[in-house]
Order: structure tokens, then sequence, then C-alpha cells
């Protein structure tokens, strides 16, 4: 079956995995938006990652899939299913590939769906892609798009955001407070993950925050409410700030738009640093950025300890090391991170 993205007047993605996946998904917003200013677009995600869509500019619509939630199991695919098909979309594009995510697009009976090869019961989609595992997934989701007939693979865009006057606001007013001067270097550390194993060590967190304010740099940790605790000791322990669960995505995505650095593990704020160009190092223990999630832009570093038989041992992270030593992320020392961020600030 061969279509046109033109063929179609509206047309919905899925993605309702991760933050970072979704966040590494609007680059496929994006260039459908590119490609066919007219469409009509619809996201589906979750309840936690539909502020992060709100701020992409080529997302007409979002529905919000609760499916751990108020709409779990097969009555909650109805539902949404519903939803879909009450909005006329007539195309699906799913880099999702869980089975619920398919049966999800094969019940909202679209004119034309894509998904990957490698997606669960794939056949229920009218074109599947080959899944390419050496693609970063940025460009792993735009192959999607040679889905359709005479679209060549596309270049990646650069993903427009806008953020509500009040986010802005917010966040002016909150480095006014802590006395931010015109010029200072402001690095953002975000020290959590839901993965233990993903998570660089709370003392070297604190080691390398104390270097970094002695290099005169305004330092502010971030993250999610779950990561207060962590985050409040670090900050006690080295006199930096902590921002932590006091922003929504919008408004961190806002501070990382006014920041020099972004220091992070494997996990999302890669990928929100890389939405609005802030330079990112990321550092990976069990997992690899051999999996497709690096972060993006000439400014980034990766740090990780090359050498260890044992890893990559997990492509999500896992609340255990499975030979208990945890040596991927004990062997990286503060200095190591020190010296990139030096190399990216400049000092």
């Amino acid at each position: 079956m061969n279509k046109k993205i033109e063929d179609f007047k509206h047309v919905a993605i899925i993605q309702t995995a991760f933050l970072g996946d979704v966040a590494l998904s609007l680059y496929l917003a994006q260039a459908i938006k590119v490609i066919y200013p007219s469409v009509e677009l619809t996201f589906v995600t979750t309840p936690s990652a539909s502020p992060l869509v709100a701020c992409s500019t080529a997302v007409n619509n979002i529905i919000t899939y609760d499916k751990r939630g108020l709409q779990t199991g097969l009555r909650g695919i109805k539902f949404v299913a519903n939803l879909l098909k009450d909005k006329k979309v007539d195309c699906i594009v799913s880099p999702h590939r869980s089975f619920r995510t398919t049966i999800l697009s094969y019940f909202s009976k679209p004119q034309f769906s894509i998904s990957f090869n490698k997606s669960a019961v794939s056949v229920l989609y009218s074109k599947r892609i080959n899944y390419l595992p050496h693609l970063h997934e940025i460009e792993r989701n735009l192959s999607l798009l040679t889905g359709f007939s005479g679209l060549k693979f596309q270049s990646t865009p650069t993903v427009d955001l806008e953020f509500e006057d009040d986010d802005i606001s917010f966040i002016d007013y909150k480095l006014y407070g802590l006395g931010v001067k015109e010029g200072e270097k402001i690095v953002l550390i975000a020290p959590g993950s839901i993965w233990n194993t993903k998570r660089w060590e709370e003392e070297y967190h604190f080691r390398l925050c104390s270097m970094l304010k002695e290099a005169n740099c305004k330092v502010i940790l971030i993250g999610s409410k779950e990561d207060w605790e962590l985050c409040s000791r670090i900050a006690i322990n080295s006199g930096v700030i902590n921002f932590a669960g006091e922003t929504t995505i919008p408004q961190t995505l806002v501070l990382m738009k006014k920041a020099s650095l972004t220091i992070t593990n494997d996990s999302s704020p890669t990928h929100f640093a890389g939405l609005v160009g802030c330079p990112v190092i990321t550092i990976y223990g069990p997992t690899s950025p051999v999996f497709g999630f690096a972060p993006r832009g000439e400014k980034s570093r990766i740090i990780e300890l090359n050498g260890l038989k044992c890893r990559p041992c997990t492509v999500h992270g896992s609340h255990k090391c499975p030979v208990n030593t945890h040596e991927c992320m004990t062997h990286i020392n503060p200095k190591t991170v020190f010296d990139s961020a030096k190399e990216i600030l400049g000092i």
C-alpha cells in the first residue's frame, strides 16, 4: 500500500514510553509539520509527558493516555481509540513498539498506520519500517517517514518550542532571587534516576558541585519531587541550590535555555537539554550511547568507563548491579567530569 502523507488530513503520533522517549519523538512531530504544514497533528502520550508535548508548536492536539491509572487495560485502550476516531484521525505513526500501542492503533481504525518491524504484533500496521539499532533514536523515529510514498529520509529538524509567559517569569524570578549576574555560568545537575544503577555516586556529586562552585559557577540541582531528598543531601553538603520538585517540565526547559551546561546520567534531562540547545554531559554506567540515546550537540560530551566486560548490562537500567560491583559508575571520578565541564564552559 503506497500512500503519500498528503493523502491524510489528520495524523496522530503515539508515544507513551519514558519522558526521554517522548522528548525524542518531538523531532518526528516537527518533521511532519515541516513536510506538511497544514496537517492536523495529534500526539498521544502519558499524563506526565503531556506538559512537555504542549511546548511543541508542531502539535495541534494532545490526548492524554493514563495507561497505568484511569485508562488501564482493554477498556482504557478502547476509550483512547474512540477519542482518536472522534477526531477523525486517518493516519497513525507510532515510534512506540509496545503491544498496548499496537492494539490502540489497530482499534483506532485509521486508513493507514506505520511503525517498526520490531513492534509487537507489527503485522497489524499498514506499513512496517526496519528498526535500525545503529541509528540515533531521533533518526530512527524519522525513518518512519520513509513509509510514505515519495518521501525521502529527512534531516533532523530543530524542534520549535513555545513557553507560557508565567513559566518564563517564574524562572526569571527564581534566578533573580539567587542573585545570578549577567554572564554568570549556570550549571544544572540532575543526579536522580528511577533506576538505581544509572545513578552516579552521591559523594561524587557533592565533590563535583564543590569544584564547580569554587570555579564561580552557579550550580543548581534539578529533578522531580522524588529526587528532592537526594538533591537536598547534596545541596546541604556542597552549598549549592536545590530546585528538585520546584519546577514543572516547561519551567525546567526554560531554565535549561538560560543555563550554560547540564550534567546528568543517561535519563530524560539529556534529551530535555538537547531540545533547547543546552550543552550536556551525560554519564553512562550500565547503559551505553550506542543504543541510540546519546546527547546531541557539538559541545555535548559522553563520559563512560570503557573496557568493562559486564557493560552495557541493560538497555534501560536496573535497580541492582548484576555483578554487585557498580564499577561502571564508581570508577568515574569527579575530576573527569569537572575537566569536561571546564572545557565546555571555557573556565
